[in-house]
């Protein structure tokens, strides 16, 4: 009984855990989508930050292969094979037509001693170019968390207008409501009725744009976060006056380039791959001077022929000299007789494999000094390569401080007209509402023609259009020159 509420608890804690971690994942895929979660979802996923990040990954590596290159190389070498026809009997030293099994190994060990600073000037290049592609993934991030926030906030703004034009197409609808009664009691003639029944008509068509506009932005913001078109994503829809934004009025064009100068990773890449250059060139001067290295290995072989040859017997032999003492006789000398047999390859082919190894172990160690004499200008052209990679970061340098300078000022003057454009806005606003209110009054009394109250209802409605657009693109002004005074994009 016990283990059956045992199992029982189990199935509903099993049955529990996975309910709750759907609920969880469906609530995370069906969350609304804010300014933070786009721009951040952005920065992490969206391919031309993963193709900088692959980048910096790229220049990690290269600075680690340049600090090992400060420590000794080690390398070990082994090959073994057969050798046909006239070689060197190991075991006679004689050179002789031979099928034999040879194997050699090696240890080397090599170590740079002084270069003139080739090597510490390579590990500081690729340090500063490490860090300049550091920037520029900072940089790539930012570039999309701004056209992320742009494209988010026309977004809100095709959203806003859709809702403007569904408040116009209501109002249009109560009017004509209104007005077919009196056209059925015979107050109001036809032509009445029939000119708010055409403007019905021009307002659902404008809503149904602006709903398209909206759905078009939506997917164009998509598109920059990376995600399927066909992936459920529905927008945090805030009211633009929720958005932080400095006041234009407290602000410096000069100040604020100022701050781009100190804040802005493009300025801190170009600064980084000039001293990176500096140090290239310095590193590749260095090659022109000669280099002293430490060397030292160990080396040992083994060498065996297919052929064994053996002493079978002795026997004398005449020498061809003779002694006089008393009676004139030849010399004779006793000489081995040699024999040969078959080695097998499993077997006796390895006979005394242990002891030449022992035997032909060896080792070797010294110094070393290259120096370069001629070698088809190559040494000489990378230092001059590298001297014009100096003056091509020089270059950029002046070349972006002056477009951020221009991009500063530029953005401010936006900004700044942007701000005064949406204060008119509101003011004609102001005014176009109060004329719809009147002209209301006047129609509902019946001394306004229709023609005349749909005439300002739209002016209402553009106007209301109008100040929208103001309003979003005098905040996205301002979030880049927040951008430039280097607080990125401030959500």
């Amino acid at each position: 009984m016990l283990g059956n509420k045992s199992d029982r608890m189990r199935i509903f804690l099993t049955f529990f855990f996975l309910v709750t971690l759907i609920t969880t994942t469906s609530a995370q895929k069906n969350a609304k989508w804010d300014l933070r979660r786009c721009v951040e979802y952005a920065m992490a996923n969206n391919i031309s930050v993963k193709q900088a990040d692959i980048q910096a990954r790229v220049s990690a590596i290269g600075l680690k292969q340049s600090k090992l290159d400060k420590y000794p190389s080690l390398n070990y070498q082994m090959s073994h094979g057969l050798t046909y026809g006239r070689s060197l009997n190991q075991n006679t030293n004689v050179y002789q037509n031979l099928n034999a099994m040879f194997e050699n190994h090696g240890l080397q060990a090599s170590v740079t001693i002084f270069n003139w600073g080739t090597l510490n000037n390579t590990v500081a290049a690729n340090q500063y170019g490490y860090e300049a592609d550091l920037a520029g993934v900072d940089k790539a991030k930012n570039d999309i968390g701004l056209t992320v926030a742009r494209q988010y906030l026309l977004a809100l703004l095709s959203y806003e207008q859709s809702k403007v034009n569904q408040i116009q197409l209501d109002q249009s609808l109560q009017q004509y409501t209104n007005t077919r009664k009196l056209v059925d009691a015979g107050t109001l003639p036809e032509l009445n009725a029939a000119e708010l029944e055409a403007q019905v008509a021009r307002d659902s068509a404008t809503l149904i744009l602006s709903l398209a506009n909206h759905e078009v932005d939506k997917l164009t913001l998509k598109g920059l976060l990376n995600l399927p078109a066909d992936e459920l994503f529905e927008l945090d829809t805030p009211p633009v006056e929720t958005i932080p934004v400095d006041n234009i009025l407290t602000e410096n064009p000069a100040s604020v380039y100022k701050m781009a100068l100190n804040s802005q990773p493009q300025i801190k890449g170009n600064n980084l791959r000039l001293m990176a250059s500096e140090k290239a060139y310095q590193a590749n001067k260095g090659r022109l001077y000669p280099t002293i290295s430490a060397f030292g290995g160990l080396r040992t072989s083994f060498n065996n022929g297919f052929q064994e040859y053996y002493r079978s017997g002795s026997s004398e032999k005449a020498t061809g000299f003779y002694i006089k003492s008393p009676v004139t006789q030849p010399v004779y000398t006793v000489t081995d007789d040699i024999a040969s047999r078959q080695n097998k390859f499993m077997g006796s082919i390895w006979n005394g494999y242990g002891n030449q190894l022992k035997d032909n172990f060896g080792q070797n160690f010294g110094i070393s000094l290259n120096v370069p004499i001629f070698n088809g200008w190559q040494a000489r052209a990378q230092v001059e390569r590298s001297k014009l990679d100096i003056e091509r970061s020089e270059l950029a340098i002046t070349r972006d401080t002056l477009q951020l300078k221009q991009d500063v000022y530029n953005a401010y003057q936006q900004a700044y007209g942007s701000y005064k454009t949406f204060l008119a806005r509101e003011k004609q606003v102001k005014t176009a509402e109060r004329s719809f209110e009147l002209a209301s009054k006047r129609y509902d009394l019946g001394v306004m023609q229709t023609i005349e109250w749909l005439t300002i209802q739209n002016n209402l409605t553009r106007a209301k259009v109008d100040r929208l657009i103001a309003q979003y693109d005098y905040v996205f002004k301002m979030k880049v020159l927040e951008f430039y005074k280097g607080r990125g994009v401030r959500l």
